[in-house]
Formats: C-alpha cells, structure tokens, sequence
C-alpha cells in the first residue's frame, strides 16, 4: 500500500487530538465515499472494529447486571438458609454459584478483547489518517492544477466578453446615430421607402 511512505508520527493523533475519522462529519463529507481502495478497505476494517467493541460494551452490561441479580438472588437464598432454616433452596444456590462462575468467565474474556481492541482501533484509525493524507494531497495538487486551468479559462473568457461587449456597444451606438441622422436629413417617411426598397 503506496500510503505507507508516509512517514507520520503516530503520537500526532494524540497531539492533535485527531478524532476517530469514521465519525468525523469532515472527514466523513471530503473521504467518506471516495473511490480509492485504501481508504475503503480501512474505513471497513474500522467500522467492524468500533461496532465489536460496542457489542462487547452491551454484552458486558448485561453480564454484569445479571451478575448482580445472581448475588442479590445468593444472598436471599443464603439468608432463607442461614436465618429461616429453609433447606428446599439448597439446589438454587448452587444453580446461581454455577451461573456467577459462567458469567464471570464471560466477563473475563469480555474485558481481554476489550483491552486489546482499542489498540487496534487507533492502528485502524492512524492507517487511515495515513491514506487520507495521501490521497488528499495528491487530490489536492490534482484540484489546484484543475482551478488554475478554470481560472485561466474564465480570464479569457472575461477577456473575450468585454471584447464583445465593447463591440455590441459601437454597434448600438453607430445604428443609433446613423438613424438619427439619416431620419433628420430625410424624414420618417422617406426612411420607411428605404427600409423597404433596401431590405425587401
């Protein structure tokens, strides 16, 4: 991929406080559907990233709140044991023991992706700064050279209608004088037979 000759620090993201490109309007408005397979490729890549990661936020949340309902439902059971001498919910508590053991489990393995996926976020996020930066500066040179060659024909453009603008204002100006002339010298009438003598 020709966007790794760049050489960028990777610590500008922290310095500049470059947001997360895939949620930036900007970026989102200048690359968001550009037609270049880097930045395609990549914004992908990260999409999949930052929707795993909140996948594994939600999983998390719910895992832990239904924690929380297993020990609130250990300790009731405990204290019908301990307190009410109730034998019956013996099997119960050894169900919500086993089910705190499979949550916690979850839970672990829930937090070890979610250590190691920020990391990969913000590599996915500095490629594609990368291949923003890139393809930007090559489109922006590409852009400039495009303006200048607009701007140049507008010039002539501009050029050539004050020409002819000039050009339409002689022709006015001389029609108008000679008929104002010739209608003095002749009169309406006699201008009449010539327009129809000469024009017919």
């Amino acid at each position: 991929m020709a966007f790794k000759n760049i050489n960028l620090d990777e610590n500008i993201i922290l310095k500049n406080k470059i947001p997360l490109l895939i949620e930036d309007k900007n970026w989102l408005k200048l690359f968001g559907n550009v037609n270049n397979r880097n930045i395609q490729y990549i914004k992908e890549e990260l999409i999949e990233q930052v929707k795993a990661q909140r996948e594994l936020e939600r999983k998390e949340e719910i895992l832990q709140k239904e924690k929380t309902l297993a020990m609130k439902m250990i300790l009731g059971i405990s204290n019908a044991i301990n307190n009410e001498n109730k034998t019956h919910p013996i099997g119960l508590l050894d169900e919500y023991k086993e089910k705190i053991e499979t949550i916690n489990e979850e839970l672990n393995e829930i937090v070890f992706q979610l250590e190691t996926i920020p990391q990969q976020i913000r590599e996915l996020n500095f490629n594609l700064l990368k291949a923003t930066v890139y393809y930007g500066y090559k489109e922006l040179k590409d852009k400039e050279k495009k303006l200048k060659d607009v701007t140049d024909e507008l010039d002539t453009m501009r050029d050539r209608i004050k020409i002819l603008i000039n050009e339409k204002y002689d022709y006015e100006e001389w029609i108008n004088l000679t008929y104002s002339f010739l209608h003095g010298l002749l009169g309406n009438k006699e201008i009449e037979k010539l327009d129809e003598q000469i024009f017919k």
